[in-house]
């Protein structure tokens, strides 16, 4: 007996995707590999979408094998996807080689009594039986886990296969054997590349499992930097702190990108023109310059930070920048439209101000890429409680803007894309998956900032430019990202890792330049 387990796909709306085009490899590679049944075991949508469900239909209608449907968590973020489920969700049990498959509804995360008794009507003791779910024991809640563990004391079960967690582990659980795998979102599964799983019985009733992962990587090849860098890695760092110790570090780590952001407002410009000098001496560079923020300041319904912003324009101008990194206006998303969604007063003096502070430096040749911004965990995707700017539509719109007022002739004008930004933004880091952020913004792309968003050991609480220490780590997988790289889905452009802590930015960047070498990756 050979089944196959499809689960966590987390599909949006949209069908050009890194998750969808791990999709549309599963049911081809499901093909291939011919197996007896396949179970798709949940979280197929990201926000239980109609038209999230649609696509996911689509994409499975040519698995050629019998297929098996049990919702998940996400399918109830919305009203829309469960309706167009509901017909595949039905098939609660199937019979395959003698073989009894039982398919629980746990998207609630527990069992509830409707599922009890029918679970107690369908098992028979003479045929071995085998649940299929999204919620792993231990993720149900303690009534339903207690009944569980009952249940398999009375009635044997020799495997549990769920989904959910975004990693692997197989552990007994009243001589059942539970698997629960990481599934093929390449943005969330960690432990390992994204994977469809096949599971294989031999006649003594054991079970054996094997992940199958996606291929994502298939072309790293490195970026254009710019005017002064081309051939080489495109990987280089982010350093909040003191531009002349940040350089003289470049130097000695022999990376070709560097992104300056002084952490004091007084510097020594002199002495990081020195250094500058040595380290281009030494070899070519691409040189960012990272600003301050422009701020909304609704006492004065102005705009602060001006005269900092310029001071340093000036200053990266005098070192040679082949960029200057800016982040899109700090103000409240809803200040910046009026009633009827025309731009607001707000809108008009930060876009004039842009143009002022950037017209020249465009002019001259040098990018100005927009950084995306986070909102705080929990924060609402409503417009009067969220940034401006957060959410992906208004991002464009913002960039577009800015590209309209500066010269077509000049430097470029996109979008600098902080992955963990997007990933770590309230609740739109959900209704907005990595991978739209991808298919949205990636041909405006003009550089990158790198890093991983993890829980603070003390607080709990997550973090911004913590260090990524797989390219399949939590909370972000970079399955996703290095699959839109290799597809040209995003462009290729400048990585600016930007970890804060001096050792962890250190081995971020060894795991990235080995991952993006001059040489081609097949």
């Amino acid at each position: 007996m050979r089944l196959i387990q499809i689960t966590d796909l987390h599909l949006s709306d949209r069908a050009d995707t890194p998750g969808f085009d791990a999709l549309s490899w599963a049911v081809s590679e499901t093909n291939r590999l011919a197996p007896d049944l396949v179970a798709i075991t949940g979280d197929v949508t990201t926000y239980g979408t109609e038209e999230a469900a649609r696509n996911f239909l689509a994409a499975a209608a040519p698995i050629s094998a019998p297929w098996v449907f049990t919702p998940g968590n996400a399918e109830l973020r919305d009203v829309g996807a469960m309706p167009v489920l509901q017909p595949v969700a039905a098939r609660k049990s199937i019979a395959v080689d003698g073989i009894h498959f039982l398919l629980p509804d746990t998207s609630t995360g527990t069992i509830e009594p409707a599922d009890r008794a029918w679970l107690d009507g369908e098992i028979y003791s003479a045929r071995p039986c085998v649940i299929l779910t999204h919620y792993p024991m231990d993720v149900l809640d303690a009534d339903s886990r207690d009944w569980v563990e009952a249940w398999f004391a009375r009635h044997p079960v020799e495997l549990y296969v769920a989904g959910h967690r975004h990693f692997d582990r197989t552990r007994l659980v009243q001589g059942c054997q539970e698997v629960i795998t990481r599934g093929l979102d390449p943005d969330k599964a960690f432990g390992g590349p994204p994977s469809i799983h096949l599971f294989e019985r031999d006649s003594n009733g054991s079970w054996t499992v094997q992940p199958i992962p996606w291929p994502h990587e298939q072309e790293l090849l490195p970026a254009h930097l710019g005017r002064s860098v081309l051939g080489h890695s495109p990987v280089g760092w982010s350093i909040h702190g003191d531009p002349v110790a940040t350089v003289q570090l470049t130097r000695r780590a022999g990376l070709h990108g560097l992104e300056l952001r002084p952490k004091e407002p007084e510097y020594n410009l002199q002495a990081t023109l020195h250094e500058l000098e040595l380290l281009r001496l030494d070899r070519q560079i691409y040189l960012s310059w990272h600003l301050p923020n422009l701020t909304w300041n609704s006492d004065t319904r102005g705009i602060d930070g001006q005269d900092a912003v310029l001071a340093q324009i000036e200053d990266g101008r005098a070192c040679g920048v082949d960029a200057f990194t800016v982040h899109v206006p700090r103000i409240a998303a809803h200040l910046m439209y009026d009633a009827d969604e025309a731009p607001s007063a707000a809108w008009r003096s930060f876009l004039q101000l842009y143009g002022d502070l950037f017209r020249s430096a465009v002019q001259d040749g040098v990018r100005i890429s927009i950084e995306n911004i986070h909102n705080a965990p929990g924060t609402p995707e409503d417009r009067s409680r969220r940034e401006f700017a957060t959410e992906i539509s208004e991002y464009i719109s913002w960039i577009d803007a800015v590209t309209e007022i500066l010269p077509a002739d000049g430097g470029t004008v996109g979008a600098h894309f902080d992955v963990g930004h997007a990933r770590n933004n309230g609740e739109l880091g959900n209704r907005q998956p990595l991978g739209d952020w991808y298919a949205r913004v990636g041909s405006r792309i003009t550089g990158y900032h790198i890093h991983q968003v993890r829980r603070h050991e003390e607080t709990g609480k997550l973090t911004n430019h913590r260090d990524i220490r797989s390219a399949y780590d939590q909370t972000i997988s970079y399955a996703g990202f290095l699959h839109a790289w290799s597809t040209k889905l995003i462009n290729r452009a400048p990585l600016f890792i930007e970890v804060r802590d001096a050792e962890e930015r250190r081995t971020t960047i060894a795991l990235f330049e080995d991952l993006f070498t001059p040489v081609s990756k097949a």
